[in-house]
């Protein structure tokens, strides 16, 4: 999924396919012209969930994204980017077909699917990841991610943001909590977030029994 400052070719792709999903090829070639990132065009990354891009591009995917759509487009975009992300992954993840269909606890296989996306970003679950079964809720906490990181840097500090807009991650957490929906049902909200000069990200999952 990703890691450090990295995405897999398999995230990478399944962002690109959103937003050709929403912007249609001319919008997403457009996009692609404009963060100079044309070659991607004729040679887009395939669905390889080990090999990963450099994060000069994702920078430049995800800035272009927002300079061209403003926040709430490009929030819109890169949520259904997670989204389709985590679909993509579930379609070429034995382990987690298989944790789907397994006989146990729902919320536990909740569980066990967020430590692994942490796990496999290069995060420690048991840091990061808090269950609060009195509130039906987990929350995860992100120290940096890709998508914030060169907005933020770019002037050397937050970016004045008035509300939060970690949508790529919200929507993997979206889709994870999604791959389970025979048994739960899944929400999420991001609560802390460093576009608006917070320490860290901080998401709020929300779950119901069916």
């Amino acid at each position: 999924m990703t890691q450090g400052s990295s995405l897999t070719h398999l995230a990478y792709r399944s962002c690109l396919d959103a937003m050709e999903e929403v912007l249609g090829k001319n919008g997403l070639h457009s996009v692609l012209h404009y963060a100079d990132l044309a070659e991607m065009i004729k040679n887009p990354p395939h669905y390889d969930p080990d090999a990963r891009v450099n994060y000069e591009d994702i920078a430049k995917l995800f800035s272009g994204v927002t300079d061209i759509m403003g926040d709430a487009g490009s929030g819109a975009v890169m949520y259904r980017g997670g989204l389709a992300m985590v679909k993509a992954i579930v379609s070429h993840s034995a382990p987690l077909q298989a944790l789907i269909e397994m006989e146990l606890d729902p919320v536990e296989k909740l569980k066990m699917a967020y430590s692994a996306y942490l796990t496999n970003s290069g995060y420690d679950p048991e840091k990061l990841l808090e269950h609060l079964p009195e509130k039906d809720e987990i929350v995860i906490y992100r120290e940096n991610r890709a998508e914030s990181d060169d907005l933020i840097t770019r002037d050397g500090m937050p970016s004045g943001m008035t509300r939060s807009s970690c949508s790529f991650i919200r929507g993997c957490l979206k889709g994870i909590g999604d791959c389970f929906e025979r048994e739960l049902e899944v929400s999420v909200g991001e609560e802390t977030c460093r576009f608006m000069g917070d320490n860290e990200c901080g998401y709020r999952v929300a779950y119901r029994v069916k």
